[in-house]
């Protein structure tokens, strides 16, 4: 059964399982999200805000966040970042369970949620589940009206 829940508080532990696969599979944005969470620079705490796990029979199996999008200086614009799924749990909807949640979460405090995807398989994920690939934002790949 999968559960997605908030993290209140990160720690390392608990990111690590998340942190050593993305790492083997030339991911860096994991080690990115405890490097920013670490320093204070990017906590989840703002409105709109949120970080949270999936988990599989109480394993964390994912993760990913949405906080205001801080390369555009507009408090209605969220951005969700930071979205993993361990490959063992791949293809069986957590991520797709994850994101809902996120624009969920944002969509109490930004009208539009932005992100970034480098990869074929992660657009055509994000345009499967309604995001588009119009160029609108800087520094954005995708976009959704949610307001």
């Amino acid at each position: 059964m999968i559960s997605i829940q908030p993290i209140p508080e990160l720690t390392l532990e608990m990111l690590q399982p998340l942190l050593t696969s993305s790492l083997a599979e030339g991911y860096n944005f994991i080690q990115k999200l405890w490097d920013e969470y670490q320093s204070g620079q990017t906590t989840f705490r703002e409105n709109g805000s949120a970080l949270l796990a999936g988990y599989a029979d109480g394993r964390l199996v994912a993760v990913g966040g949405v906080h205001p999008d801080t390369y555009l200086n507009d408090p209605t614009i969220g951005r969700i970042r930071h979205v993993y799924v361990l490959p063992e749990y791949r293809r069986q909807g957590i991520a797709k369970q994850l994101v809902e949640a996120l624009i969920e979460r944002g969509a109490v405090q930004f009208s539009i949620i932005t992100l970034r995807t480098p990869t074929e398989h992660g657009h055509a994920f994000y345009t499967a589940i309604g995001f588009t690939d119009e160029p609108r934002f800087e520094n954005a790949t995708h976009w959704l009206a949610v307001q």
